[in-house]
């Protein structure tokens, strides 16, 4: 049986040549947003069964790091709305 991908792909996009617009940028970083709550998830998880002390601060550091990225993508996600003159949740105008 052949491995899994480890996350699910993106949206299809561009065709080769295309550049990704506005519309594209923000489906990716959401994707991501997406891809750290995940991760995090996997790793509360792990926290929650873990015996070993040092495999639980494992857990802990990477589950910290997964939060700055969300942080970070979240941030830099609301400042292209910003600049699209966008608000609010979703991708949609307001």
């Amino acid at each position: 049986m052949p491995d899994e991908p480890l996350f699910d792909p993106l949206p299809e996009g561009p065709a080769d040549g295309d550049l990704i617009g506005d519309d594209g940028l923000l489906a990716i970083l959401e994707a991501a947003i997406g891809d750290e709550r995940a991760a995090q998830q996997k790793y509360r998880d792990g926290l929650e069964s873990c015996a070993d002390p040092e495999a639980c601060r494992l857990f802990e550091q990477l589950l910290r790091e997964e939060e700055a990225h969300e942080r970070s993508l979240s941030h830099r996600y609301a400042e292209v709305k910003k600049r699209l003159g966008l608000s609010g949740a979703g991708r949609g105008r307001d």
